[in-house]
């Protein structure tokens, strides 16, 4: 089947908006939403266009800014810039189309969520990505980026940021994406060091570093069990529905700690991770 210059077009933008990532930072925005108002409200919609637009925009930009370290490794060579593509200054307009979109979706929303959606575009594109060559603790800035967008669902419902509810969820969007980056670093450690990046890759064996990703996360969920139990304690029937998920992802996750090298296995890792925070924010929305 032929694919057209303006079909070819459109998966670039694509491409370049992460859209898929995007679409997911959005979702935990709505989960947020949910956490507070509990039910479907005037500005959900406005907050998830806003928050998928605002995080494609900065997916634009870090890719405009990274683009000739892109080019350095396989894994990102095939992007639209550095596989020419597209145009540098075209990237680079779409990038500043999409936040001025989702800022302008998100001030209808309030002051406080728009003041969020800067700030964590700043978080991403300055400080993480700016970190990124200098030390490997660029992941920590990394994984707030993550954790804000629930926060902006929670203050678009009119709910205020400390509280207790979702500062846990927030932790858990925080702790969940450290492992993200790990397993990127097991499959594609020497393509980042290579490219001039920080990791931990030069200190830690892919071994090592899959024993450092499972144990993470069964101290983290064990961590967010407890603070759970006695902060916000769940009813009864939520409570082991999300018990038995965790035990039962744990152990899948255990079943492939020693085969991380292995590409199928990792990209298994990869789907259990981010299948086990999917289900999570549903059952969240649904007992909301």
């Amino acid at each position: 089947m032929k694919v057209t210059n303006s079909g070819k077009g459109f998966n670039s933008i694509a491409e370049l908006m992460k859209w898929k990532l995007s679409a997911a930072v959005a979702f935990s925005s709505v989960t947020g939403y949910f956490i507070c108002a509990g039910e479907a409200g005037a500005e959900l919609a406005a907050v998830a266009a806003g928050v998928f637009l605002l995080a494609s925009g900065s997916a634009a930009l870090n890719q405009f800014t990274e683009r000739k370290s892109d080019a350095l490794m396989e894994r990102t060579e095939n992007r639209p810039l550095p596989s020419h593509r597209m145009r540098p200054a075209r990237a680079l307009l779409i990038s500043a189309i999409l936040l001025l979109a989702g800022g302008t979706l998100l001030a209808f929303t309030g002051l406080l969520p728009l003041i969020l959606g800067i700030l964590n575009v700043l978080l991403y594109n300055l400080v993480y990505t700016g970190l990124k060559k200098i030390t490997s603790l660029a992941l920590i800035p990394g994984a707030l980026v993550g954790a804000v967008p629930p926060l902006i669902g929670y203050a678009s419902a009119g709910g205020a940021i400390t509280d207790t509810g979702i500062l846990l969820f927030a932790l858990f969007i925080f702790l969940w994406q450290l492992p993200h980056f790990w397993l990127l670093i097991i499959r594609y450690g020497r393509e980042y060091e290579n490219a001039g990046m920080k990791t931990i890759f030069s200190v830690l064996s892919p071994s090592q570093i899959s024993r450092l990703v499972f144990f993470w996360i069964a101290g983290s969920s064990l961590l967010l069990w407890i603070l759970t139990f006695f902060l916000i304690p769940l009813e009864l029937p939520a409570a082991l529905i999300l018990i038995i998920l965790n035990v039962v992802f744990i152990i899948l996750f255990f079943r492939t700690l020693f085969n991380f090298n292995n590409e199928k296995n990792l990209k298994n890792a990869f789907i259990l991770v981010n299948s086990f925070s999917l289900v999570l924010m549903i059952i969240l929305i649904v007992t909301s």
